[in-house]
């Protein structure tokens, strides 16, 4: 399913691409012409490395939390050994 959505993204951008060949102007740092397709192009690529830097942004921070769940139950586990049988029915 992955690889389908792949190719349909795919054929729209290069359909988007070869459909735009006209210069537009650009002001960003003095003025210049670009072709349309370049800057559509650019700008494609720029949103998907934002989104990988979400991506991995999101998977440091569940591997933190994971870390943390595995640090409370050592934790928890080291209280529960030192206490006394009586404890542990009272807390169950």
């Amino acid at each position: 399913m992955r690889n389908i959505f792949l190719i349909f993204i795919t054929v729209i951008i290069t359909v988007v691409c070869v459909r735009n060949p006209q210069s537009v102007p650009l002001n960003f740092f003095g003025e210049t012409q670009v072709a349309l397709w370049k800057l559509l192009l650019a700008f494609f690529i720029a949103g998907i490395a934002f989104l990988f830097a979400l991506k991995i942004g999101k998977k440091k921070q569940q591997v933190y939390e994971q870390d943390n769940i595995e640090e409370s139950n050592e934790e928890s586990s080291e209280r529960r050994s030192q206490l006394s049988e009586e404890d542990r029915e009272f807390l169950s």
